[in-house]
């Protein structure tokens, strides 16, 4: 009888040994889950904060072009443009020849993120399109960088193309109103496509370099048609 109940006792005590790992693991799988599903929530938040931050320095970009190409200078972007040899994504796979005999190539011309901060540079002494983040202020990416150096700073560059220049109908009521080649003026029409990158940092790095840096980016593209008034001929 003795040995029968100290076998029954040991059976229960290996028993309640394997409930407690048992329920031990259960527990540590939920944590490591709950972590999990923490950390790709705010994976997921910092993607979408990103997304949102390239789309709004899409609509930027093409807004600081239209006020480059706005400001008196619209004569000179629009001869760049028809005399432009710059290959733009948004018309690449055209067939110049097929369009018109005459011609070898499609009207083309680059602004990139340089040449916008390059003109508010010069108009406004020490404006930036961009405020990068420091460790003591957040830029205008934020947030602002930790000490230590772990969180990288990042950048939005952007480019856009400006295409298809075409005179449009003129303003109703103008003075010089029809498409008469003999008018001083004229309205010309343009399709600017803006693309908006946000990465990592990169001092020397291209705009959409196909650097390691680039496969964290996040890249938007917005397509736009302006029309330029009372144009010099």
């Amino acid at each position: 009888m003795a040995r029968r109940k100290l076998h029954s006792g040991t059976d229960e005590r290996g028993a309640a040994v394997f409930v407690v790992v048992l329920a031990i693991t259960l527990l540590t799988a939920i944590g490591v889950f709950a972590l999990r599903n923490a950390s790709l929530v705010e994976q997921a938040a910092g993607y979408d904060r990103q997304a949102s931050q390239t789309l709004y320095l899409t609509e930027y970009a093409a807004r600081s072009v239209a006020a480059e190409v706005g400001s008196g200078a619209g004569r000179t972007y629009i001869d760049k443009v028809a005399t432009g040899t710059d290959t733009c994504y948004a018309n690449k796979q055209l067939d110049a020849n097929a369009l018109d005999p005459n011609i070898s190539y499609l009207p083309c011309y680059k602004l990139f993120y340089a040449d916008i901060g390059q003109r508010v540079d010069k108009q406004f002494s020490n404006q930036k399109l961009l405020d990068q983040q420091t460790s003591g202020a957040p830029g205008s990416l934020g947030p602002q960088l930790d000490i230590g150096g772990v969180m990288k700073p990042m950048e939005g560059v952007f480019v856009v193309e400006m295409t298809d220049p075409a005179e449009s109908t003129p303003t109703a009521g103008s003075a010089l109103g029809g498409n008469n080649p003999a008018n001083t003026f004229r309205d010309v029409q343009l399709t600017f496509t803006a693309f908006a990158q946000i990465r990592q940092f990169d001092p020397g790095g291209a705009w959409c370099s196909n650097e390691s840096l680039s496969t964290s980016a996040s890249v938007t593209a917005l397509r736009s048609h302006v029309t330029l008034r009372n144009v010099p001929r």
